[in-house]
């Protein structure tokens, strides 16, 4: 007599969750941070990522407004760029949605006004490798994986507000990468995930005693927890993705023995 195992309806929701994520993350080859008004986001960020988020701490992501100035408004930015290696062989990602936590103190009509995000992935891939006196050539390719300017929220525009919040933006337009062969980890790819993080604080139209201040007393002062969602796919047909695409982008003469006798750059754009 023969006994049939069956899995719970727990177990193969576990067994499921198991399976749509794949078994390595990419590795954070570098992450580059632009001056942005509120986030020095290469020097004053911590970063963690796994399969299924990556949870960004900024220390500096901060706003206020005064009281003496009935038209004050400043937004916090963070602008970056993730570049990313080791991807798993046959796996595509994409950004479900991303939440942000922090806290906010807002009075006499300041208000925290919105959010905002937007996620750029870039492709660098070397087109030909050859001899020596070729010029190397690379072709490039992206797509905005999350694309949200706006989420209204006006923390503060009824009555004042002293407390943590949480703020989820969903990606409505869900953008995949491209499909990953394993062999990123290379000179011949160049792969990143460029990010604008933003909150706006705003006292317009409000009386000049409204004061606002955006940012935890301790700790980070933003967080915001980007949402992952994974799926298998084909990467033969890997070389077809990107919303936008520009071949032979970039242009280096390799040097020879030959000198350079034109006067002429080596690097054309």
């Amino acid at each position: 007599m023969k006994i049939a195992s069956v899995l719970s309806p727990l177990a193969a929701a576990a067994l499921a969750l198991a399976q749509s994520v794949p078994e390595i993350v990419p590795t954070v080859l570098s992450i580059r941070g632009a001056n942005s008004g509120g986030c020095f986001s290469a020097t004053s960020m911590t970063l963690d990522l796994k399969a299924e988020n990556l949870k960004l701490d900024f220390a500096d992501m901060r706003a206020s407004v005064a009281p003496t100035d009935e038209f004050d408004s400043e937004a916090a930015i963070c602008i970056m760029a993730i570049e990313l290696g080791a991807f798993p062989q046959g796996w595509r990602f994409a950004l479900k949605d991303v939440t942000y936590t922090g806290h906010a103190k807002l009075s006499g009509g300041a208000r925290l006004q919105s959010f905002a995000i937007k996620a750029y992935f870039q492709w660098e891939h070397l087109k030909n490798n050859i001899a020596l006196d070729q010029p190397v050539i690379r072709n490039a390719s992206g797509s905005y994986l999350m694309e949200v300017p706006e989420k209204r929220v006006d923390f503060g525009a009824k009555a004042d507000y002293d407390q943590d919040f949480e703020v989820n933006i969903p990606n409505a337009d869900l953008t995949w990468s491209p499909c990953f062969n394993g062999r990123e980890y290379s000179y011949d790819d160049k792969m990143q995930v460029q990010f604008q993080f933003q909150s706006y604080l705003t006292k317009e139209g409000s009386s000049k005693t409204g004061s606002g201040v955006l940012g935890r007393p301790s700790g980070p002062a933003l967080t915001a927890d980007v949402a992952l969602l994974w799926e298998k796919c084909d990467s033969s047909k890997r070389n077809a993705w990107g919303q936008f695409r520009m071949d032979d982008y970039e242009t280096c003469q390799r040097g020879t023995h030959q000198e350079n006798t034109t006067g002429r750059p080596t690097v054309r754009w």
